[in-house]
């Protein structure tokens, strides 16, 4: 990326974020001291089958019992209306991959999410997660739009629990991202991610977060030192390794994108940015020949079909 580009996008970026904190930052800085469980919300319609990784679920009632959560507007609301019923999954300590695979956005001609994920039907009809420190089964009670998000709630009709003591899942967030960011963050710095779950688009919401949190300055050493950290623990899987003008180009278009308003979540941001998803964009600047060549994987070379956008 020539300096003269990067400096260009930088002065755009710092004024988008400039005008969009205020207030908002202060709420947000506030939230970031506050620990919230993580928990999965499932519910079915007896052929569709679906999971969501949900922040700010509480309980809000004991007697009725009655609980609450949020998700975002476009996620499985249209689900959830249809069935009127949910479990509400309370995630262990341990069950940090099934925050990341349930905060994937999933569309109904997608395969079924809960492939390979230990679980059970209820009497109801709901998928049950296994080994959770808790499982709430739900009957909706109602739902409101506030602000940027829905609200539900659910008059609990089954409970179960783990006898044994099992810590449940909780995040603490250095800054603003979603749940499943969160833990998604939490285990690609850790080392801990599955290697199967280090895909092309967890490398986009890997560098997404880093340039989200930190502004494109701080997140560039951050994103390359990530990469070839988690490349060093799965040595014995990688095949290609690190590739500096790949990383730096896939750096780029996130920044593009970033530019126009896509709300807060890596979900609308990929919304909003659909063709970041195919893993082949690069191939419209480069050529095959100039991107598999031993200068463009150790340093930035400019591509040779196209100019950078």
């Amino acid at each position: 990326m020539s300096s003269f580009r990067f400096l260009q996008f930088k002065v755009r970026f710092k004024r988008l974020l400039s005008s969009s904190q205020g207030e908002n930052n202060r709420f947000l800085q506030a939230m970031r001291k506050v620990p919230s469980s993580v928990v999965v919300v499932t519910s079915s319609d007896g052929v569709l089958k679906r999971g969501i990784t949900c922040s700010s679920f509480t309980s809000v009632s004991l007697n009725p019992p009655i609980i609450s959560f949020c998700i975002g507007k476009p996620r499985m609301h249209g689900l959830l209306l249809e069935t009127k019923q949910f479990a509400v999954n309370v995630l262990s300590e341990k069950q940090i991959y099934l925050s990341i695979h349930f905060s994937k956005q999933t569309q109904d001609e997608k395969p079924n999410q809960f492939d390979n994920i230990p679980h059970s039907i209820s009497k109801n009809g709901h998928p049950l997660l296994h080994n959770c420190s808790a499982v709430l089964e739900c009957n909706g009670h109602s739902v409101h739009d506030i602000g940027d998000h829905r609200v539900w709630y659910g008059a609990v009709e089954r409970i179960s629990y783990v006898d044994t003591h099992v810590s449940p899942l909780l995040y603490y967030a250095r800054s603003y991202h979603s749940v499943g960011d969160a833990s998604f963050m939490e285990s690609f710095e850790s080392v801990t991610l599955a290697y199967e779950d280090w895909s092309h688009e967890a490398h986009l919401r890997m560098a997404w977060n880093y340039i989200k949190q930190h502004g494109p300055d701080k997140a560039v050493p951050l994103i390359k030192d990530g990469i070839k950290r988690f490349n060093d623990k799965n040595s014995d899987k990688i095949k290609r390794g690190y590739h500096e003008t790949i990383t730096n180009f896939f750096i780029h278009m996130i920044c593009k994108g970033l530019e126009k308003d896509c709300g807060e979540s890596f979900q609308e941001f990929l919304e909003a940015n659909p063709y970041l998803k195919d893993s082949r964009l690069l191939f419209k600047y480069y050529s095959q020949e100039l991107i598999n060549s031993k200068n463009a994987k150790e340093r930035w070379v400019e591509p040779d079909l196209a100019p950078l956008p």
